[in-house]
């Protein structure tokens, strides 16, 4: 652990205060925000219905690191405006990425034949990952418009890719003459371009002629940037004490030749500059607008009551079930 100066620590401090006020109408990081949603009951769901599933015997393999109740944790806030079912789906999707992460660790292999296997029909060498392309993928279609649920599945493919990509390169430093990579890798492997469209879509628009995507699509881009930007913010605390190198903001640090603590003050203007561009873009579709902004409220609890990122440390204790 590395150790961080009381003014760091308090200039810090301020930072995510401004921040998580300006991407959710004025909240602050009290006593409720550091309390973790209750998931009980859409736990207990996504068990059953993986229960039910080809990977009902592989449980405690996708359950070794209750990757259950976090991939629930990151449903029930991203999508609490959305119908219980569709949070179900969210879980599944989650789930799918906790896994990857692991895999890349023991099995690299396997994600780099992924696409392949899927392809040509053969097995992809790890059940979790068969059951996600055989089981779960087709269910995106009953959920979503065919267009939205195309795209949420590229974005998977996406982020596999993209952790294999940030193995080879997290002890580069950022080529002077390459200044968009750090943006390009993040595109890629912070999960948004998926939950932006979870996040905006309706349970009801693919009874729309349409799909109704037309009504959001141009906002995505941004929506995409805010989901990293809280993300990078708000677990910018937790690595900065772990000392690790690499991430957005250290790679932005190097580029924009200041020091991380700058790097993040900078940053977390820019999202609540991106966050209010979004609300203003979908004023004249109110029911979307409304999505987006029970998301930027729901993503920002995630991250400040998650024990992952240390919160508490810096902001008090939750408050008392």
């Amino acid at each position: 652990m590395v150790e961080v100066s009381e003014e760091s620590i308090a200039s810090i401090r301020e930072t995510l205060s401004h921040f998580v006020s300006g991407v959710t109408g004025g909240r602050k990081i009290d006593s409720d925000a550091l309390t973790l949603t209750r998931v009980e009951k859409l736990r207990a769901a996504v068990v059953s219905e993986l229960e039910s599933s080809s990977l009902g015997v592989h449980l405690d393999l996708i359950n070794s690191k209750n990757q259950f109740s976090f991939a629930c944790y990151v449903a029930a806030d991203f999508t609490w405006s959305h119908p219980f079912e569709y949070q179900v789906i969210v879980a599944q999707l989650t789930i799918f990425f906790f896994h990857a992460e692991d895999i890349l660790q023991d099995k690299p292999e396997v994600l780099r034949q992924l696409q392949l296997n899927i392809a040509t029909g053969q097995p992809t060498g790890d059940p979790v990952l068969d059951w996600y392309a055989r089981e779960l993928t087709p269910k995106l279609w009953k959920h979503f418009d065919p267009l939205v649920a195309n795209m949420i599945v590229i974005a998977c493919y996406d982020f596999v890719n993209g952790i294999g990509i940030e193995l080879l390169t997290k002890h580069a430093e950022v080529h002077r003459e390459a200044p968009n990579f750090p943006d390009w890798l993040r595109f890629k492997t912070g999960l948004s371009p998926m939950y932006a469209l979870l996040a905006l879509a309706r349970a009801s628009d693919p009874q729309l002629p349409t799909g109704g995507f037309e009504k959001f699509v141009q906002t995505i881009p941004d929506v995409i940037i805010f989901t990293n930007i809280v993300n990078d913010v708000i677990s910018f605390y937790k690595e900065h004490l772990a000392g690790e190198k690499g991430n957005y903001i250290d790679m932005r640090a190097h580029k924009d030749g200041v020091d991380v603590v700058a790097a993040l003050r900078t940053l977390a203007d820019e999202g609540i500059c991106v966050r209010d561009r979004v609300l203003a873009a979908l004023a004249d579709e109110p029911e979307y607008r409304d999505n987006f902004d029970a998301y930027a409220k729901g993503i920002t609890h995630f991250h400040t009551s998650s024990p992952r990122y240390r919160m508490v440390e810096m902001f008090g204790t939750p408050a008392q079930a």
